[in-house]
């Protein structure tokens, strides 16, 4: 397994429905792990996205594997919403505490993983999470913690559609509101959010805080 940085980092596949589902996992450690969903697959979202790379060490570095994934094929939802199932299945294979993650069209993907899922969910965090797309909407129906991330410039999140999609939501919700915008730039944003995510899942997948 190659090293990047003080991190071990593994390309690999699994299966999802009989399609191959590309992955790299940062970190081979068995105590907790997390599935991070990329964006929009047709405006070049994908696993090497550099919030989610940075988001994937920062985990790694507090010994939470963090497995990035790829959608097999782009069908508006239903097969991506597979595909992250599929990712937490292979996931909870090598670990004993699962977390979810999503950016924008991925944390749509995520939301409906999690309120599907028939493994335990621990903590789930949603980054600049859109209402709805292609057909697909947010489902913040799974009683597991969760974290919603967003910058107050967003130019797809309106902050009154978050609000009253919370409304509605089941479980504890905790919320960072940043001042950026979707792609979370300015300096020091995105390694803020690795921060922040990567301590949210430290408590919530229940690891020692000396980590």
């Amino acid at each position: 397994m190659p090293h990047s940085g003080g991190v071990s980092v593994e390309d690999l596949s699994f299966k999802s429905g009989g399609r191959e589902v590309a992955a790299t996992l940062y970190g081979g450690f068995l105590s907790a792990g997390v599935v991070l969903c990329p964006p929009h697959p047709l405006y070049g979202g994908c696993r090497h996205d550099v919030r989610l790379v940075s988001i994937a060490r920062g985990l790694a570095s507090r010994r939470i594997s963090a497995l990035c994934i790829d959608y097999s094929r782009y069908t508006g939802g239903r097969e991506e919403v597979e595909d992250a199932l599929a990712a937490l299945s292979y996931l909870a294979s090598r670990v004993r505490a699962l977390g979810l993650l999503g950016y924008s069209y991925g944390a749509v993907v995520a939301s409906r993983a999690a309120a599907a899922s028939p493994v335990e969910v621990r903590g789930l965090v949603l980054l600049s999470p859109v209402r709805r797309v292609d057909g697909m909407e947010l489902d913040l129906g799974s009683r597991c913690p969760k974290l919603l991330v967003y910058g107050r410039r967003d130019e797809y999140v309106s902050e009154g559609e978050l609000e009253e999609a919370l409304s509605r939501a089941e479980g504890e919700v905790e919320r960072l509101a940043l001042d950026t915008d979707h792609f979370y730039t300015g300096s020091g944003v995105v390694e803020l959010v690795s921060r922040r995510v990567a301590e949210f899942f430290s408590r919530r997948l229940h690891m020692p805080s000396n980590l």
